[in-house]
């Protein structure tokens, strides 16, 4: 109903135009019309919208004192192209407004010049522009004390920031936007700044805030006039159900980010917004990807390259190159895989989204593992675990936690504020009845705001005092965990620059000793030898000890790398021996950096054990979880032995030693000619219980 009141009405503005343009009008009059007319058309119908541009840009291109309408339309002209996607024709646009403003300053011009031409960089992938001109767009609006300027600066601001991986900066920026748009009334902006920040949530893959950052969105774009908003926060949402889904397991979420796609593509379709309606495709794209349906994935993904190239839409090419990638990859035509994901490679650099890049390292390792080509792969993993960790930002958490702390109260304190005005208004109604009555009333009203009011600050007060003290202990526990990894940190120094270099010093004293005993028997250079081998080998397990040191906890990624590792340097040992490593594990599950430290070295005297005693030609190690266990099997293809005949050795007591300290277990299968299998489970920490 509302929609309709509100097209009858934009209807009756538009007649009303074209009345005035019948009649006999100045240029000046008739081009002031045409824009008005634009503005009108703009949201719905664009085709109207380009008609009438056509017609301001021929009226006012040669007349002087209307050169200020002529660029207005020029930048609409190219802000049109924008909502088309077609940002070839709109660079072409922005280039002429930037001639014409060389010889024509005009504040209001120059900053919609710059703000506008930062969402074409932004559109285009272009981060580092789109910030440098919305800086120089902010600059120019603060300079001249535009609020309304300023506020939408911020937020695009804000909004390029987080997509340079500057999430924390970002954050600043939107508590500046938010304050400022509470202070203007301007609901429109403070739903952007919603939006934002339910982007810093999903780069954060805190997906069930960001939803509930992008539905607040929603809920006031809707009850805005611009299609533009409610169509990206639409696409938006669906995005978090898909994810929220794959990452929980529950496919009713897809049914819900279907719903979401299909309403935001019909809203993009309706105001022919090119830009989402591509975004849209990728986003039915990756749903057919999470469903496990690759080749319908592929199929859709082909069908925006075209269009994406046409337009030079580059942030879109990186994603889909990157996508079908990944679906090739599933589809096992690693040819087709290497080929594209190689031509996101450079795109997703140059943007720099620590996100994207973590995904193109992850694709890019699997890539080379299926290619056997392992060195490439263990390089791009090494890359892959840099921007995680640099996602993983448990201070930003804080920090929005902190801010949303601030916002809700802020906001209950006008709500009460309101309540105490109603009151008051009340209190003046019943003044003019009986004043016996009226007295009685408002002393038991008084009474009764002083009561709440007081209860209520309280209330507030004991809100506000359990907060300072649970943010103490945050703070103490935090320094606490500093203190002690600062002292890991020292202890590792120590042992690697003292205890390391004493133990190089004594293998090159030994090498020496035995270049200067060319003419010792036999027998003392064999102990020279084994004196060496043996302090090489301490200064392997020293350094294994700093890397589980310099740890608070162990992931499973973190120890399938220093597997892979160990490996490496066991194929130069053993090079006819073939190594096969598989994990179906969670890379993100984790131990205390003692299990990890544990398991590590029970895996590593296992894979010992079948070097030296096996004579195998084959060992697989596998990483697996069941219910919440972390399961480890080391099996080799050796001459294997039988358990009952054979005397166990100190290797094993030290893997059953191990185990049990961590509260895990060690078993071992073993057959004559059969080979040998050793298991090891350990408990994983409770997730729902971690704090």
């Amino acid at each position: 109903m509302t929609s309709s009141l509100a097209s009858l009405s934009q209807n009756k503005k538009i007649d009303s135009l074209k009345t005035i343009l019948k009649q006999e009008i100045s240029t000046e009059e008739k081009a002031e019309t045409y824009i008005l007319l634009i503005d009108q058309f703009f949201s719905l119908q664009k085709d109207s919208a380009e008609i009438y541009l056509n017609k301001t840009i021929k009226l006012t291109e040669n007349i002087e004192s209307l050169k200020r309408t002529n660029i207005l339309a020029l930048l609409k002209y190219a802000q049109f192209y924008i909502i088309k996607g077609d940002y070839t024709k709109s660079q072409e646009y922005y280039t002429k407004v930037n001639q014409k403003l060389r010889d024509f300053k005009n504040y209001d011009l120059e900053t919609k010049y710059f703000g506008d031409f930062g969402v074409l960089n932004f559109y285009q992938g272009d981060f580092k522009g789109a910030l440098t001109n919305f800086d120089k767009a902010l600059q120019l609006a603060e300079s001249n004390k535009n609020e309304e300027d300023q506020l939408r600066f911020l937020n695009n601001k804000a909004l390029a920031m987080s997509y340079l991986g500057k999430a924390e900066a970002s954050l600043d920026i939107h508590k500046k936007a938010i304050s400022l748009a509470e202070k203007l009334n301007d609901s429109t902006a403070l739903g952007k700044s919603f939006n934002n920040i339910g982007l810093i949530y999903e780069d954060m893959k805190e997906y069930r805030k960001a939803l509930e950052f992008y539905l607040k969105s929603l809920k006031i774009k809707e009850n805005s006039s611009s299609q533009v908003d409610v169509a990206n926060s639409l696409f938006n949402v669906a995005g978090m159900y898909k994810e929220i889904g794959e990452e929980e397991k529950d496919t009713s979420l897809y049914v819900n980010a279907e719903n979401y796609y299909q309403k935001s593509l019909d809203v993009a379709k309706k105001i022919n917004y090119g830009k989402i309606i591509l975004f849209n495709k990728t986003g039915m794209a990756q749903l057919a990807t999470v469903r496990k349906k690759p080749k319908k994935a592929i199929e859709i993904y082909k069908s925006v390259i075209n269009e994406a190239q046409k337009t030079k839409d580059l942030q879109t090419l990186r994603v889909t190159y990157l996508n079908l990638g990944v679906n090739y990859i599933r589809t096992k035509k690693i040819a087709s895989a290497e080929q594209n994901l190689l031509l996101a490679k450079p795109m997703i650099e140059k943007a720099n989204n620590p996100s994207d890049l973590a995904k193109l390292y992850k694709n890019l390792s699997v890539l080379y593992q299926e290619k056997k080509q392992y060195k490439k792969a263990f390089e791009y993993l090494l890359k892959q675990k840099e921007f995680e960790d640099e996602l993983s930002k448990n201070s930003l958490k804080d920090k929005i936690s902190d801010f949303e702390v601030k916002y809700e109260t802020t906001k209950k304190e006008k709500e009460i504020a309101q309540q105490k005005e109603e009151l008051l208004t009340q209190k003046l109604a019943i003044k003019n009845r009986n004043l016996y009555a009226i007295l009685l009333t408002a002393a038991l009203l008084i009474l009764g705001i002083i009561f709440f009011a007081v209860y209520k600050r309280n209330l507030f007060k004991k809100k506000q005092l359990q907060k300072e003290i649970d943010l103490k202990d945050a703070l103490a526990t935090i320094k606490t965990q500093n203190r002690l990894q600062e002292q890991r940190l020292r202890i590792s120094r120590d042992l690697h620059d003292n205890i390391g270099s004493q133990l190089t010093f004594i293998i090159s004293s030994i090498d020496n000793l035995k270049f200067i005993s060319k003419d010792a028997s036999e027998k003392l250079k064999d102990k020279l030898s084994n004196i060496s081998s043996f302090t090489g080998d301490t200064i392997h397990q020293l350094r294994d000890t700093i890397w589980a040191m310099n740890k608070s906890e162990i992931t499973v990624e973190d120890l399938h790398t220093r597997i892979l590792s160990f490996v490496e340097k066991a194929k130069n040992a053993v090079p006819n021996t073939k190594f096969d490593i598989e994990y179906t594990i969670d890379k993100n599950e984790n131990f205390t950096s003692l299990a990890g430290m544990n398991i590590f070295r029970v895996i590593q005297e296992a894979i010992n054990n079948s070097i030296k005693y096996a004579e195998a030609d084959t060992i697989k190690i596998e990483l697996n979880k069941k219910e919440q266990l972390f399961i480890a099997n080391v099996i080799d293809n050796g001459k294997g032995f039988s358990l009952n005949s054979t005397e166990l050795g100190n290797g094993l007591s030290n893997m059953e030693k191990r185990m049990s300290e961590i509260e895990g277990s060690v078993k071992i299968i073993s057959k004559e000619t059969k080979g040998t299998t050793i298991t090891l489970e350990v408990p994983l920490k409770n997730k729902a219980n971690d704090v």
